[in-house]
C-alpha cells in the first residue's frame, strides 16, 4: 500500500490519501520501547518500560561539541590500544597479505589489482607498517 501510495503521490496527489503525522515520533518511541522491553523480557532479563524509555532518551539528546570531542578521543585511544599490540598487527598483516595474494592469484586483470594493492599499502596499510613492525613484509610487497 505505502508503495502504491508513494507512486502515485506525485502522478496524481488528490487520489493519494494524506496522513496526519502529529503525534508519530511518540508512537515511534512507544513501539521502539515496547519492542526492546518484550525482547528483552523473552531472553530472561528484568526489564521495564521506565528503564528503557530513559535509555531511549539519553539516546535522542544531542550531545555538545565537547561531549561529542572527548566520545571521539576515547574511541580513537581504544583504536590506538587496539591496534598497538603485537597480536592485532600480526593479524593485520596476515590478513591483508592473505587477501593481496588471493587477488593476484584469480582476479582476471592483473593490472588493475597491482594498482589497487599499491594505492592501498601506501594509503592504508603504511599506517600499520610505520609504528608497529618497521620493513614492509615482503608477502605484501609488489
Amino acid at each position: 500500500m505505502r508503495c502504491l501510495c508513494a507512486a502515485w503521490r506525485p502522478l496524481w496527489p488528490e487520489c493519494v490519501l494524506q496522513r496526519d503525522f502529529e503525534g508519530f515520533e511518540e508512537l515511534k518511541e512507544e513501539a521502539v520501547v515496547h519492542e526492546i522491553v518484550s525482547l528483552g523480557n523473552s531472553m530472561g532479563l528484568e526489564v521495564d518500560d521506565d528503564e528503557v524509555e530513559e535509555l531511549v532518551e539519553e539516546h535522542s539528546k544531542e550531545l555538545s561539541t565537547e561531549e561529542l570531542f572527548e566520545l571521539h578521543k576515547e574511541e580513537n585511544e581504544t583504536l590506538k590500544r587496539s591496534l598497538t599490540s603485537e597480536e592485532s598487527g600480526e593479524d593485520v598483516f596476515f590478513c591483508w597479505s592473505k587477501l593481496s595474494k588471493l587477488a593476484e592469484d584469480y582476479h582476471p586483470d592483473v593490472g588493475a589489482v597491482e594498482k589497487a594493492i599499491s594505492v592501498f599499502n601506501d594509503n592504508v596499510m603504511n599506517y600499520f607498517w610505520k609504528p608497529a613492525i618497521g620493513p614492509i613484509p615482503e608477502a605484501a610487497v609488489m
